[in-house]
């Protein structure tokens, strides 16, 4: 056969063939517009959500940093300012508290100085509104209206003056007169005075002590590996007290973002199906017109550049047309959400839509490959097909096969067989389907993880822990019992209360002895004291020491239940409540567990020496709560009968209680514990975490983290859904005379949507199935890359109830749509005799 090589001619019959085909044809650009859509939104909303989640943890750390060193040295810190991938370096300085006002005897508010690169440059995203100037003078504070509460001078403004008890570095008392230079507002902690370099100078603390320095740094780059991190630790130098944290944003940065790719290699996967499905449908379709074309001449590359220049013309329109509609979704609905969250995206800190030119050039190239290579398969079918096969060529799927008549409802039996006749084509569905469940199973999972309530969380998860904040005071004569055990009576009888668990504290002597005490006591000064252990030692075994704080605590069952289930260690039960082992607060010390284990340490009643108890050391834990006072030499935890029969009552007191409420988050049941608080005549001496205060700020924090993301569960979600229909579209069109000659046997209209609700119902289960079982390990590898929170993994069961239902009915309801539309275009003898 003469070959004739007409390109021109070419072009003019795939326009012609476009125009002749108008729905195939729109059904194709829509095809790719609505790819090129979802690449491109997936590209710009995922680059929004990555940004809210950086601003997230800028307002949860309270200034823009990627990690901290406590303490710093001057050759330190110039090695950070000059080192090259570092942007900047801000220094915060912790200058003592304020331990007195004359509005709240209790403040215990922290005093720190901050320079210029903090203020100006990190703390600046995280801050929403600055009145007045940063402090200059000794006498002058910026404050917050929180800070100002606390300190019970909420009513006091910029000029104001009032009275305190400054505690310096060294523990020096000063009765100091301050002036209000400022007020802020914002993210991170609120709870503290900012003081000026003046006074920060004569506090008695260097900034190269861990107790007071704190050095932020802001990295170049975007990411760091591990093996960066563990270089830049070395480069530092640190000595044994100091450390150097890194961010959860910046510590886990490289898996979030390899997270995030594997969720757009998804997006992409589920438009090559899309494009892939619709293509081979039109071939399938067009397989008499391609053969008949070779009959008159046309050769096989001649077809195949034909059917390439209209999937070029079409591609190109599409991909155009998708990208300008997710320029214009992304620029004009977007930020109509972030406005109705309050967010102003002019504001600095706030987050603007990523409009990059790299995400246009980006969206082009990868919906362009998904367009050639879901073309390629279908475009070889066409042309390896003979024109005498082609003219014999009816719309069929699946493989022939004899088989002997089932047993069973026959509507069952066609339906399934209809199901497994075409192998491939249902596979390619139910992988289409399985993968759009499978990145809206993963968003929604991450999505809820990285909610408000599941950040949020207590010492044992409970939801309120009151203070008694007297025993914050250096000097114990002052310590006050606010809470005794008939206020937790009071707590416990509160209808809105499920459990009250008190932590008892008293104040003891830990008399000298060279197998721990003293092992215990070097490593405390070697971390944490100024003076060298060598210089008090003397007096410490001689019993003449001064201000030599010991404390223990008392847990209750509940408590130890919680406490044990953190430890590495197994701490016998029967043992701990009998008074023989105890548990010990680590206190950051570096002393491994494996070396305290099994040793006794001797404790006595505080100015008691002859009131002498024993215990077995069981283990070591580091959670904070048992920290029962921060200038505590040694923390021992015992059970709260043991405490009780070593001391006498007057000596315990009970320094923090932690409440759970029957229903989480019940503002009325805390409403009433601060009722009951402001009933005290300390009330003033109190104070509180709230695991619905917390909630509120992340949520503030986060801002509309959570819309976004939900904005790309749904449009991944709608790429498997738009599949499905016009895979489920041209599959009946192609079966139309299929259906007449099944009317024609006696089937009746009613049976054969019955027909077509059982094979939408297989679909449905088969794409569930391999949501619930393939998607939710890639689901679990996912979360598992961007969990930087170690949150435990869980699958959102609203989401997911809400998914199958709208699985359940797109998968029946579709079908049945598309059936009507064909039962009205003809009688049964006319549709018999359509061809294609």
């Amino acid at each position: 056969m003469m070959e004739n090589n007409n390109k021109k001619i070419i072009c003019r019959m795939a326009m012609r063939a476009l125009r002749h085909n108008r729905r195939r044809s729109i059904l194709l650009f829509a095809a790719v517009a609505l790819s090129s859509f979802m690449i491109f939104s997936v590209f710009t909303i995922g680059s929004t959500y990555y940004k809210m989640t950086r601003l997230q943890n800028i307002r949860m750390n309270g200034a823009d940093f990627d990690a901290v060193m406590y303490g710093g040295s001057e050759e330190q810190l110039e090695k950070c300012k000059t080192d090259e991938d570092v942007r900047a370096v801000g220094l915060v300085g912790v200058a003592g508290y304020i331990e007195e006002t004359e509005g709240d005897k209790t403040a215990n508010l922290g005093t720190v100085w901050a320079d210029e690169t903090f203020w100006n440059e990190m703390m600046s995203p995280a801050r929403t509104s600055v009145e007045g100037t940063y402090p200059q003078e000794k006498e002058e504070v910026m404050v917050t209206r929180k800070a100002l509460k606390t300190c019970g001078l909420e009513d006091r403004q910029i000029g104001d003056s009032f009275r305190a008890v400054y505690v310096d570095g060294k523990g020096q008392k000063k009765d100091m007169e301050f002036r209000i230079c400022g007020i802020w507002d914002g993210y991170g902690d609120k709870n503290v005075f900012y003081i000026s370099k003046a006074l920060y100078d004569t506090c008695g603390y260097e900034f190269s002590s861990v107790v007071s320095g704190r050095c932020h740094i802001d990295f170049a780059k975007t990411f760091l590996t591990e093996k960066e991190q563990q270089e830049f630790q070395e480069k530092m130098k640190l000595d044994k007290q100091q450390a150097l944290i890194f961010t959860e944003g910046m510590a886990a940065s490289i898996p979030i973002y390899f997270g995030m790719i594997g969720i757009v290699m998804i997006t992409c996967f589920c438009a090559y199906l899309l494009i892939y499905n619709i293509m081979y449908l039109s071939v399938a379709g067009d397989v008499r017109y391609y053969g008949l074309l070779q009959t008159v001449g046309m050769t096989k590359k001649q077809i195949s550049t034909l059917m390439k220049r209209q999937m070029m013309i079409l591609g190109s329109a599409g991909i155009l047309a998708g990208v300008l509609l997710g320029a214009a979704v992304s620029i004009g609905f977007i930020p109509v959400i972030l406005g109705s969250l309050g967010i102003d995206a002019d504001k600095i800190g706030g987050v603007q839509i990523s409009m990059h030119p790299l995400i246009f050039l980006l969206t082009a190239a990868v919906a362009g490959c998904t367009v050639w290579i879901g073309s390629r398969k279908p475009v070889r079918m066409a042309v390896r097909i003979s024109p005498v096969e082609a003219a014999r060529y009816r719309a069929s799927y699946g493989k022939k096969s004899r088989k002997k008549t089932g047993k069973g409802k026959i509507i069952w039996r066609v339906a399934k067989e209809q199901f497994l006749k075409d192998r491939k084509k249902t596979t390619v569905i139910l992988l289409s389907l399985a993968a759009a469940l499978s990145v809206f199973l993963c968003m929604v999972t991450i999505i809820e993880s990285q909610g408000a309530r599941t950040i949020v969380s207590n010492y044992m998860d409970m939801d309120l822990v009151l203070y008694n904040d007297t025993l914050k005071k250096e000097d114990s004569d002052k310590w006050e019992k606010l809470m005794d055990d008939r206020f937790l009576e009071k707590i416990r009888h509160n209808r809105g209360i499920k459990q009250a668990n008190p932590l008892y504290f008293a104040r003891i002597d830990v008399p000298w002895e060279p197998e721990f005490s003293d092992q215990w006591m070097r490593e405390f000064y070697e971390m944490w004291m100024y003076e060298s252990y060598d210089d008090v030692r003397e007096s410490y075994r001689s019993g003449t020491m001064k201000d030599n704080l010991f404390c223990v605590v008392g847990i209750d069952e509940a408590e130890f239940d919680y406490l044990t289930g953190t430890l590495n260690t197994k701490v016998n039960r029967k043992k701990f409540f009998s008074g023989k082992t105890c548990l010990l607060y680590q206190n950051g010390l570096d002393i491994a567990e494996s070396d305290l284990k099994g040793k006794r340490v001797t404790c006595t009643g505080y100015g008691d020496p002859d009131n002498r108890r024993t215990f077995e050391i069981a283990g070591l834990t580091g959670e904070n709560y048992y920290m029962a006072a921060s200038q505590s030499r040694m923390t021992i935890i015992v059970s709260a009968d043991t405490l009780k029969e070593f001391l006498p009552d007057d000596q315990i007191t009970i320094s923090r209680i932690a409440v759970r409420y029957e229903r989480e988050y019940d503002r009325q049941a805390e409403k009433e514990m601060m009722e009951l608080v402001g009933k005290s005549p300390y009330a003033k001496d109190f104070s509180s975490t709230s695991k619905i205060e917390e909630k509120e700020m992340v949520e503030e924090a986060q801002g509309n983290l959570t819309e976004i993301g939900i904005c790309i569960a749904l449009i991944l979600a709608f790429i498997g859904i738009l599949n499905y229909m016009n895979t489920v579209t041209g599959n009946l069109q192609n079966r139309r005379v299929e259906f007449a000659v099944m009317e024609s046997m006696g089937m009746t209209q009613g049976q054969i949507r019955g027909m077509l609700i059982i094979e939408g119902l297989f679909f449905a289960a088969g794409s569930l199935c391999i949501a619930a079982t393939l998607g939710t390990g890639i689901t679990w590898l996912i979360f598992q890359a961007v969990n930087y929170r170690n949150v435990p993994f869980a699958v959102p069961i609203g989401p997911v109830l809400l998914m199958t239902a709208a699985i359940l009915l797109i998968c029946t309801l579709i079908p049945l749509f598309v059936w009507n539309s064909i039962a009205k275009k003809g009688s049964v003898i006319e549709r018999m005799r359509q061809t294609k």
